[in-house]
């Protein structure tokens, strides 16, 4: 992933205004009349399946507190410790009024439950490995021990943890509750561990059920007994969390109906060592995300997690791998696909059969490295050098698996594709570009920011006019595997984005099957763009998510042509004579039903929209879905839904008439007469 970021600019007086238009009440015009003419007797090409997938990347909660379930933070103890021996999120209970000398911590490095030797000394794992050390004894304080905060909990609901402990010499039990997080607050729920046995490292279990409703409570653990003991990896999940994935963000991830996840990143996969993210949870290490500020990440979703996500939302994985990032090579990769598709007779293959996974995962689509032309990744390099590292990755990989299909990196700059289209282009079967659009280039007019798609459309031809002169007898196709707005959060989640990528989602599936995949960056959280909003306790889905869940639960097989005519408008940037009415028509598979995906970028007039189809006998009565909105709606965790689509019956034919407001985005569904 990169954003291009805008300077702060004095706007020209045609220019502000035309920013106004977003956010101002606009006077009522009378509707433009248009015309959209369907030709259903000679399809213009295929859609491609594979069109609407997602992009998961570890970034600022994408992945830890945005789509997986764990309620705990630094649940291995890892973070630097205070004054007083706790690292960060963890805090002395039940606060810190008086110096609780019965009970004191430090971070140790001496002992620890046991971690993977072998990926924990990959290039960027956390150095040390660490469990807190508790002496606790008589003191003054009677109800004492260690907590974390902002832990939000449901009355009734079924929570489950356990915590690693190791006694020497600890006497008495250990307990666990959910409480207020408040100095002398109520408590929801509460357990007890004991004994405590005395020796090596033991995980304790236990289910906490808390009879109060708190998006805010605290995670307590107590230590009335006296002696020293450790405790490392202490964990917390819903009981409705299923492999460790938030119920409530699965939900919505299901209903996209995305045909492939994207993962492990972006910018991520150039530091990423997948050796992290398999064997026992409690034995990975935790690694420093070096793309995003050195976060640490926990391992909990590793492969396994992800194939079990992607196929329970019915989307294919596909996988980027590392190509010399952060010490990667070839052979890891290739042995990244023995463990994902090898037989159980490999060493891949065993070690997944060891992690509970017998079956392959047969894992098809493999991106080799991720935005290699740009210098904020590991393994940045000129468009020569990566295409011969992509050859080498791709034919270890190969000699492992010879069904793989390879996506390769490519950019908006031609003078990089034809490089490695040139050096690699035989081995290429899908080339990524990623398109980011923003302040900087929107320049203050809205218009640019409506009519931008309307330039990929054009690019398009061009990369696969190269590709054909370069590479030929061999098809190439594109994926737009990142794509997404850099614009205020008040934008982002405002109906221009809906109306930017509704437009952006005609454009590819005009262009398919070209263009064969695409992905909104991102999935989740991540940034303002994350189509995915989930804090702590809340979720809310932005305006790009509503369209493109609606694009792809009405996606169709074939391409039909459709000429349209009706208003356009002038931007500063864009060109002139762009048109307002946007529309993109396609036929299901079992030729039943007909959509038009109709996008009317006009900020100011209602469009009225005569319908025709040849070549086709509607039945009377047809669907619309329709998002739309005043300049001043906003989605948001108050309005989790404000751009959901209105649907309605409409009455259709072989012509018919349909008005789409201003600021809107719909789907019409013809129903074919048998």
């Amino acid at each position: 992933m990169s954003i291009v970021r805008a300077n702060r600019t004095t706007l020209p007086g045609a220019l502000a205004a035309s920013l106004l238009l977003a956010a101002a009440p606009l006077p009522a015009q009378a509707p433009a009349p248009a015309s959209i003419t369907v030709d259903a007797r000679h399809p213009a090409g295929a859609i491609s399946p594979m069109l609407y997938g997602q992009f998961i990347e570890f970034m600022f909660g994408g992945v830890k507190g945005g789509l997986t379930a764990e309620l705990l933070r630094d649940r291995g103890f890892e973070a630097a410790p205070d004054a007083i021996g706790l690292p960060r999120y963890w805090e002395r209970y039940p606060d810190d009024r008086d110096d609780d000398y019965g009970l004191s911590f430090a971070r140790d490095d001496s002992v620890f439950y046991a971690a993977d030797s072998a990926a924990a000394v990959l290039p960027g794992a956390v150095e040390a490995r660490h469990a807190l050390r508790v002496e606790a004894g008589g003191g003054v304080v009677e109800r004492h021990g260690i907590y974390q905060a902002r832990i939000p909990v449901r009355a009734g609901k079924e929570y489950r943890g356990y915590l690693w402990l190791r006694s020497d010499g600890y006497r008495g039990p250990v307990g666990v509750a959910l409480e207020e997080d408040a100095s002398g607050g109520r408590v929801y729920a509460e357990a007890t561990i004991d004994p405590v046995r005395a020796g090596e490292w033991a995980r304790y279990s236990f289910t906490l059920r808390p009879s109060n409703d708190d998006p805010h409570a605290r995670f307590v653990v107590l230590f009335p007994g006296s002696g020293r003991l450790w405790v490392d990896q202490a964990s917390l999940l819903p009981g409705d969390a299923e492999g460790g994935i938030r119920a409530e963000v699965e939900a919505r991830v299901r209903a996209l109906h995305p045909a492939f996840l994207r993962w492990p990143g972006g910018n991520v996969a150039q530091d990423y060592h997948w050796r992290w993210g398999v064997g026992p949870r409690d034995r990975r290490p935790e690694w420093v995300n070096l793309s995003w500020r050195g976060e640490l990440e926990p391992g909990d979703m590793g492969t396994a997690e992800y194939v079990a996500f992607s196929r329970r939302v019915g989307a294919e994985p596909t996988v980027t791998v590392n190509v010399d990032g952060r010490g990667a090579t070839p052979e890891e990769a290739a042995a990244w696909v023995e463990y994902c598709n090898g037989p159980v007779s490999s060493p891949g293959g065993a070690r997944r059969a060891a992690d509970g996974h017998p079956r392959p995962f047969g894992i098809r689509y493999w991106e080799i490295g991720n935005e290699i032309w740009g210098d904020w990744v590991r393994g940045h390099s000129d468009a020569e050098t990566y295409a011969r590292n992509f050859l080498r990755y791709r034919d270890a990989m190969l000699a492992v698996d010879s069904t793989l299909r390879f996506i390769a990196v490519g950019d908006n700059d031609q003078a990089w594709n034809r490089t490695v289209l040139r050096v690699a282009g035989r081995g290429i079967d899908v080339l990524a570009v990623h398109h980011y659009y923003g302040r900087e280039p929107m320049a203050g007019d809205v218009r640019n920011l409506l009519a931008h798609p309307l330039a990929y459309e054009r690019f398009y031809p061009r990369v696969d006019s190269l590709a054909r002169a370069l590479v030929p007898g061999h098809r190439v196709r594109l994926a737009i595997n990142e794509w997404g707005l850099d614009l205020p959060e008040a934008r982002q989640y405002s109906i221009l984005a809906a109306l930017y990528g509704a437009r952006m989602m005609n454009v590819f599936e005009r262009s398919s099957p070209l263009v064969t995949m695409s992905a909104v960056s991102d999935l989740v959280n991540g940034w303002p763009g994350g189509i995915i909003q989930a804090a702590r306790d809340s979720v809310f889905v932005t305006p790009i998510y509503q369209v493109n869940r609606l694009w792809a639960t009405h996606l169709g097989a074939e391409r039909l042509r459709a000429v349209v005519r009706g208003p356009s408008y002038d931007t500063s940037r864009e060109g002139r004579d762009v048109p307002a009415l946007d529309v993109s028509a396609s036929r299901s598979a079992d030729g039943r039903a007909i959509f038009l995906k109709v996008v009317n970028t006009d900020l100011e007039r209602a469009i009225d929209a005569t319908v025709r189809v040849e070549g086709a006998t509607l039945a009377p009565r047809g669907e619309l879905s329709l998002i739309a909105a005043g300049p001043g709606a906003r989605s948001g965790f108050a309005t989790p839904d404000a751009f959901a689509p209105r649907r309605e019956e409409i009455p259709t034919g072989s012509a018919f008439r349909v008005r789409l407001p201003a600021r809107s985005a719909a789907v019409l569904t013809l129903r074919v007469a048998p």
